[in-house]
């Protein structure tokens, strides 16, 4: 909670009645928005920025002192790069909550936890991590838990698969059968979910020898996956690449690796991950072949 005068310059939402209390009922209803029954918050300029995720998670806390936003909700309060896009507010809260827009947790949620975010608590690093895992479905909860397990450069993750392990363990009888699943095709080099899916494509498609993040020519270039018996490499091309400055550099790197440096290089771009991965299959086989 802030002062009122601050409210242009953060999003800030206060109770309904306190708001009426300090500034009257038209201006309560002119000046601010409803953001949930019983909380208001200030007008946004662009109703679908970010700001209104931020004050429906404020608010939820505010007629909720105990409300911990868990799932994408947290991941989202941590950077995680795949959680910008999910709108949905995840809370975990000790009693049975309705609110318009929110997805609440049961989940038993020991004390260590959680953390603070933006001025909100939420589940930490592991505890999110865990989540993504155990409830969102398919590839996407794989190429989630990918990027909580992302070794960036100079960068010591806090999330690794044996903290993930372990912390399952340690919470018998608490059930870990589908986090453990997710864990066992996890691989935290994806520098992005596509690559995820890129790689499950191919291993899923018997084309196991493919590792990722593979260095070429002593770390000048890396390629997003790569077999490097055949010299054969998969890269997604994703908008990234559009930049004029980007694509510049990205010819001069393929120019190199397929003609100085021999490798057979094979893009692949979101439509035949999502609509055609019987082609992509097909070109990385003949690439393969042509190298057998």
């Amino acid at each position: 909670m802030v002062r009122l005068t601050d409210v242009e310059e953060v999003h800030a939402v206060t109770a309904t009645g306190r708001l009426v209390a300090e500034v009257g009922r038209y201006s309560a209803r002119t000046r601010f928005r409803s953001v949930t029954y019983g909380v208001r918050g200030p007008l946004l300029e662009d109703p679908h920025a970010s700001g209104e995720w931020q004050q429906l998670a404020e608010a939820i806390v505010t007629v909720c002192p105990q409300a911990v936003l868990c799932g994408w909700s947290a991941a989202r309060l941590l950077n995680h790069p795949m959680a910008g896009s999910r709108d949905r507010l995840e809370v975990w809260t000790p009693r049975q909550m309705r609110r318009a827009g929110v997805v609440r947790r049961a989940a038993e949620l020991p004390s260590g936890d959680t953390t603070v975010r933006r001025g909100l608590p939420c589940t930490n690093a592991l505890r999110t991590a865990i989540d993504l895992a155990r409830y969102e479905a398919g590839d996407e909860a794989i190429a989630a838990l990918d990027q909580c397990l992302r070794r960036r450069r100079g960068y010591r993750a806090d999330v690794t698969e044996d903290l993930i392990a372990g912390y399952i363990r340690e919470h018998r009888p608490w059930r870990g059968t589908r986090v453990l699943q997710v864990l066992a095709e996890a691989d935290g080099r994806a520098e992005s979910p596509w690559e995820t899916f890129t790689r499950l494509t191919l291993h899923r498609g018997g084309l196991t020898s493919f590792v990722p993040q593979v260095p070429v020519l002593g770390g000048t270039y890396r390629l997003d996956l790569a077999d490097e018996d055949r010299r054969v490499g998969v890269d997604y091309d994703g908008a990234y690449h559009r930049d004029a400055d980007q694509h510049a550099a990205d010819v001069e790197r393929w120019n190199v690796l397929q003609y100085d440096l021999g490798w057979d290089l094979v893009l692949v771009t979101a439509g035949p991950l999502t609509n055609d991965r019987a082609t992509l299959l097909r070109r990385v086989r003949t690439a393969m072949a042509a190298r057998a």
